[in-house]
């Protein structure tokens, strides 16, 4: 099943063996080297809430309705997974990331991700600018750095595509009138 990144903000967090909610999901933890979702950062309580990780390991399923936990143990302080420790001190967020091609050009910023619940695998990225929003495949990553997420990207392609189209256009209107 796959599942916007997007959508996992504020989704219900709910233990499997004590069939409780245990609060919600603030964040998302995206390790940049693997392009891969390892777990998130889950939100207990109101007023002056609480804050725990979940890695993906524990958990069970992820669908529109929320996430279920193995048990309320598999929520752990940050610094218990040394790797998710790492990135959450990072500060890394994969919305909101410069996209760029391999001649460094801008393509946008992510808007949003697709991700695959069982392996966590970041499967599509969503790319904005002013005038379009563009999806990139997972094989068309190059690299994701700490500011920047490189695509291949293939201009010449996507130029010759409208060019083609626009061409048939305009000998379908000559062959009208």
């Amino acid at each position: 099943m796959l599942i916007e990144l997007k959508n996992l903000e504020n989704m219900p967090v709910g233990s499997f063996a004590e069939q409780t909610l245990l609060g919600k999901v603030d964040s998302a933890i995206i390790s940049a080297e693997e392009a891969k979702l390892l777990g998130v950062v889950v939100k207990i309580g109101g007023w002056f809430p609480k804050y725990k990780v979940v890695s993906m390991q524990d958990i069970v399923d992820i669908d529109q309705n929320g996430v279920a936990v193995r048990s309320e143990d598999s929520l752990v302080d940050e610094d218990e997974i040394v790797r998710i420790a790492k990135i959450i001190k990072q500060k890394f967020n994969l919305i909101g990331l410069h996209a760029k091609n391999q001649k460094n050009q801008n393509l946008g910023r992510i808007s949003n991700a697709l991700f695959e619940v069982q392996s966590g695998d970041i499967m599509r990225i969503y790319v904005n600018n002013l005038f379009q929003e563009r999806i990139f495949e997972r094989s068309r990553i190059v690299k994701i750095e700490p500011d920047k997420i490189v695509i291949k990207d293939n201009p010449e392609v996507q130029e010759k595509i409208p060019s083609k189209l626009t061409n048939l256009a305009v000998t379908q209107k000559a062959e009208t009138a």
